[in-house]
């Protein structure tokens, strides 16, 4: 083939590209046309007014104001698709704000504060001095590689592998951009950058320099209607935000809002400091779970436990104890027995205590090691290892238990080395799944292989009294539920339920110490009695697994901290009267915020390392992702007088330096407070109190539900410490997440969509129109693709309606005595009388206009987009075909 018809081929090639998209790309240059204009007249840079009236109150009635927000999303990526979703709430509700003539305000900033920046940086920094500046790995190294594409947004990777690891000189090869990516790099090369520009990742600054930017040209191409002016980076790289972050630790601390002292906390041993949610690759919302660890002394070993035991020389002298987690220390003189795992491994750790040796899972011992309970913090002491089915048959101590002789440890089919100790103390009375497996060993001892002495004579003991199920709770309900076995995993679950929540909350103590005491009073007293005798730890692990940004399993550790006191009871009051005034748009929004309020306490709030502003007080530590980040909304009512760049290199225009902006600064423009006497920059601050005072509070607070777990709540907290009422949030919005045709969006699968890439396919408009046409409720939204291209196809169509109908007007009014035409647009004599079908549609026009609005003021935009667009097309074209003959009216036109 010729260079001739080469050319010719791929000539025709492009052209027929350009016919597919030709409805789109018009439709695109217009959005381009219009964007451009937008941006050039400032357009969405909304001011306060200069009129000075008596009270924040009047003035907003003469100038009605409307704030939305939206959280500021982690700058370790560009956004996606999910981003778009939540911003697009707010988006919309700016657009309808300002139709009502309100000056409407969405400003807009980037988080860069925590971990996963710090943590990503560091993995290039060792990526390059490890591989090069090539990134060259050795082969061998590539093979068992995590799959991380789908955290190309995410920016969060494995752990890193040690330095000084086993990479022998073999054949090497560069690895491509596409498929599993192993390291930080391979991130980088999926996004498409060059080996060259991947190294300058390594300094944790260029993140904050690279992203921010592209950020903004991304909502930009969305047409969002942001105020720019006023947005910022978080950290101590903006020197203007830095202070207003440390002043609000100091007001809070000196509030008692923050107190130091030891607490149980999510803790990475790799990181050497609390992993809280925005530090975590995986885990986000697991907390931390309290037990009571219950020392059940082996008196007798089995005979394998016995010789397994002879054979260790460290063992010989030490008081060996089985470690049972228990939720229910009340319920331990109820003990009959103790239960392992016969397939799981257990391993002899060393306590802290010389004399004494623990047998739990490895898993249990790590946690804690790190909670005082092994000879130095941190330390693993394994002398021996055992298998659960060794154990089997040992005579164990049950503390508090009526069976003072000794219990026997049995098997049961459902331990978990993944939850607890691996040890379950059995306690048959009030727990059906002992229960149940207690009933089966006693029907089948030779099928379990136990001797039945083990089970004989040892019956469920009465421990406490409910009005619904009586002293024996656990046979009750296994007999109402039919469980017939241990395997009964559903029915099981549903009474192990119901019986903790009836014996918690209305039970009442039929034995020992605290006889006659609610369960609710004794339960804390029977743990310290327990601990108080030597019976007993203290315990605790996080409710599911967490993964470290650094790749580190998490434990919980116990140690010294800096934290804030969320839960405390008169804070809680004053968040939940925050929350009641809200408009949270559903019920189920305000019960998840109910049930987080109930449950919510203690929030580690500093890190040791990380990008943040230094903790005021404590200058060892940053203050921590989701610490820093409660109030600043309040920060965008002053932002664009501070400064005019994200890190507030740019002095803004009333000339205020980072140096001006100290505590008395912060407290004069945001609580009001007296300035010192003859402040050299009263004035610029009055400016500053005025503009806050003019926007504040929040109207509406937008986010995705993940954040009721913290953020939100924490948002709320913080605004009832600091501010009054009159300045506490109105309303917060919330939504699912973002399904992509159906799918949850994932890289490795292929179903992924940026922010950027939609538009560039799409269109903005298109693309808002499928946003609208997701969906609305706190259950996940699906963007449709086929929506987005149904869109553009639509909106060309009313396009070109539109022209004719424009043009057709032109013509009425210089006939306004005659018909017009413009290829299908009909419109009779403006001067005719309205007709049945005139009115009819002026009739339906007002309807769909009422619906709209609703749907707008309810924040349900997918309604709005029925009503406000869908069926105004359908009753226009209904219109259009019942006045084909004698024409649409001119005003109705219009």
């Amino acid at each position: 083939m010729g260079d001739a018809t080469a050319a010719a081929l791929a000539a025709d090639s492009a052209n027929v590209e350009a016919k597919k998209t030709v409805k789109r790309d018009a439709l695109m240059a217009i959005e381009r046309h219009w964007q451009s204009d937008w941006k050039e007249k400032r357009l969405f840079e909304v001011d306060m007014p200069e009129e000075v009236c008596a009270s924040p109150e009047e003035l907003h009635e003469k100038y009605p104001k409307w704030m939305g927000t939206f959280p500021y999303p982690y700058m370790n990526g560009t956004l996606h698709l999910g981003h778009a979703f939540s911003v697009s709430k707010i988006e919309f509700a700016t657009g309808w704000e300002r139709m009502k003539g309100k000056r409407a305000l969405f400003p807009f900033g980037f988080h860069v504060t925590g971990m996963p920046i710090k943590a990503s940086a560091d993995k290039i920094a060792w990526e390059l001095e490890t591989f090069g500046p090539n990134f060259e790995v050795p082969e061998e190294s590539l093979d068992g590689g995590e799959d991380l594409s789908d955290k190309i947004n995410d920016m969060s990777v494995a752990e890193t592998p040690k330095a000084g690891g086993n990479f022998r000189a073999k054949k090497t090869k560069v690895i491509a951009k596409s498929g599993n990516a192993k390291y930080q790099f391979q991130i980088m090369r999926a996004l498409g950058m060059s080996n060259e520009e991947i190294a300058k990742f390594a300094d944790a600054e260029h993140w904050l320099k690279h992203f921010p930017p592209i950020a903004v040209d991304d909502l930009n191409s969305l047409g969002c209607k942001i105020d720019w002016r006023r947005a910022f980076l978080t950290t101590d790289h903006n020197p203007y935000y830095d202070s207003f972050a440390r002043w609000q630790f100091m007001r809070l601390k000196e509030m008692g809002k923050i107190e130091f002292g030891n607490r149980h906390t999510v803790w990475s041993a790799k990181d050497g400091q609390p992993c809280m949610d925005h530090d975590r690759q995986s885990g986000e919302g697991v907390a931390v779970q309290e037990y009571t660890a219950v020392k059940l002394e082996v008196l007798e070993w089995s005979t394998q436990g016995g010789q397994i035991v002879s054979a260790v020389p460290e063992l010989t002298g030490k008081r060996i104890f089985l470690v049972a987690a228990t939720l229910r220390p009340e319920t331990m003189y109820g003990q009959t027995n103790c239960f392992v795992g016969t397939k799981l491994e257990y391993g002899f750790y060393q306590s802290n205590k010389d004399d004494e040796v623990y047998v739990v899972s490895e898993r249990a011992a790590r946690n804690m090691a790190f909670q005082a309970l092994s000879p130095a913090n941190g330390q693993v002491v394994k002398l021996a290892a055992i298998s659960g089915q060794a154990i089997i048959g040992s005579r164990v101590n049950a503390p508090l238990s009526t069976y003072n002789t000794g219990v026997y440890v049995l098997p049961m089919e459902n331990v978990l080395a993944s939850k607890g100790t691996g040890v379950v103390t059995s306690v048959p009375s009030d727990s059906p799944d002992d229960y149940a497996a207690l009933r089966d060993l006693k029907k089948k001892p030779e099928y379990y292989a136990i001797e039945p002495q083990w089970v004989e004579g040892f019956e469920p003991v009465p421990v406490l009294s409910t009005a619904a199920y009586g002293e024996m709770s656990a046979p009750t309900l296994c007999d109402k539920l039919k469980i017939n076995s241990q395997k009964d995993r559903n029915q099981l679950a549903e009474a192990k339920d119901a019986a903790y929540k009836e014996g918690f909350y209305n039970g009442t103590m039929s034995i020992g110490d605290f006889k006659g005491m609610s369960v609710q009073d004794a339960k804390p007293l029977v743990r310290q009695l327990l601990i108080d005798r030597g019976d007993a730890e203290r315990y605790a692990e996080p409710d599911g697994l967490v993964i470290s940004r650094s790749g580190d399993e998490c434990v919980v550790a116990l140690c010294g901290q800096w934290f804030l006191t969320y839960g405390e009871p008169s804070w809680k009051a004053l968040a939940k009267k925050c929350l009641a005034s809200m408009n949270t748009y559903g019920e189920d929004t305000r019960e998840q915020f109910e049930a987080k309020l109930d449950w919510l306490h203690e929030w580690a709030c500093a890190r040791t390392f990380g990008l943040g502003s230094k903790v005021p007080f404590d200058e060892r530590f940053v203050i921590e992702s989701l610490s820093d980040s409660t109030i600043y909304m309040s920060y965008y009512t002053v932002a664009h007088l501070l400064h005019r760049s994200l890190d507030g290199s740019e002095v803004g225009p009333l000339g205020i330096m980072p140096a001006d902006m100290d505590n008395h600064a912060w407290d004069y423009v945001l609580l009001g407070r007296d300035l010192p006497a003859g402040h050299s920059k009263a004035a610029e601050f009055a400016e500053l109190r005025r503009s806050y005072l003019y926007w504040y509070p929040v109207d509406i607070r937008s986010s995705a539900k993940d954040l009721i777990q913290n953020h939100l709540t924490f948002f709320m907290y913080i605004h009832t410490a600091l501010f009054p009422e009159r300045e506490w949030p109105r309303s917060v919005r919330i939504n699912g997440h973002l399904l992509l045709n159906g799918e949850k969006m994932s890289k490795s699968t292929g179903n992924s969509l940026s922010l950027r890439e939609a538009c560039d396919r799409y269109g903005a408009d298109a693309t808002r129109l499928a946003l609208a046409d997701a969906g609305d409720s706190v259950e996940d939204a699906n963007f449709e693709e086929s929506t987005a291209n149904a869109e553009i196809l639509r909106l060309h169509a009313l396009m070109e309606w539109v022209t004719d109908a424009l043009k057709a007007l032109a013509l009425s009014e210089q006939s306004p005595d005659e018909k017009a035409q413009v290829n299908d647009v009909v419109l009779c004599a403006a001067s005719t009388p309205f007709s049945t079908a005139d009115r009819v549609f002026d009739a339906d026009m007002d309807k769909l206009t009422l619906a709209a609005g609703a749907a707008y003021e309810a924040t349900m935009y997918r309604n709005a987009l029925k009503s406000g667009f869908y069926e105004f097309l359908i009753v226009r074209d209904r219109y259009r075909e019942v006045s084909c003959a004698s024409g649409m009216h001119p005003a109705l036109v219009r």
